[in-house]
């Protein structure tokens, strides 16, 4: 079956390849002919299919910033205690950028230089909002450590992601070989796990 005959999976094969190259190059250093090439079709059929580099690249953006917060928005809001909640949260993140480790700095880079993409995710998702005043009211009961909710919204972030963003940085400077990483990975969750949930209960 010809592409124009299968026009799903002609788009579907453009989407995946402009997702792989704007997650390596960012919208700047990304051309229509970089994506055509890497979809294996010509840039006229790209064109056809998604008008502009600008609506392609707006896409995959809200595809990867739904990505991103797809299951952490479900456990934010999920109705259990936060002894279990934080716990889950760590670990869902850590699958997350397991399975994409470009997704962090993708999201953060091109957020800063093309803040115009986010512009109809300014104010907080109500899942957000929710994990929010469920740390307040747990520190309004005297459950854990007294501390703003963003700050415990960050540690998660924080923590995390880092440990993604800075591989080439760990590899350089802690002689951390890759076929050690994933170990390294493991322990660190576990660290970060260990950390947080001790400076918000033990108190």
């Amino acid at each position: 079956m010809s592409e124009e005959t299968a026009p799903q999976n002609t788009e579907k094969r453009i989407k995946e390849a402009a997702r792989k190259v704007f997650m390596e190059k960012g919208f700047d250093g990304t051309t229509t002919r970089d994506i055509a090439e890497a979809a294996g079709i010509n840039v006229a059929l790209t064109n056809y299919y998604f008008r502009s580099k600008e609506k392609l690249f707006r896409m995959i953006f809200e595809d990867a910033h739904r990505d991103f917060f797809h299951e952490s928005h479900e456990l934010l809001q999920k109705p259990i205690s936060l002894r279990e909640k934080i716990p889950q949260l760590i670990a869902s993140d850590f699958r997350l950028f397991a399975k994409n480790p470009n997704l962090s700095l993708f999201l953060i880079t091109e957020r800063h230089r093309h803040p115009e993409l986010l512009a109809s995710a300014k104010e907080a998702p109500p899942a957000v909002l929710f994990f929010l005043d469920q740390v307040q009211e747990a520190v309004t009961q005297g459950e854990i450590r007294p501390v703003a909710p963003a700050h415990v919204l960050q540690l998660i972030m924080a923590n995390v992601q880092f440990v993604y963003l800075s591989k080439p940085i760990m590899f350089q400077c802690a002689n951390i070989a890759s076929a050690a990483y994933g170990e390294f990975i493991a322990n660190h969750q576990q660290l970060v796990t260990q950390m947080i949930m001790t400076y918000l209960f033990d108190f």
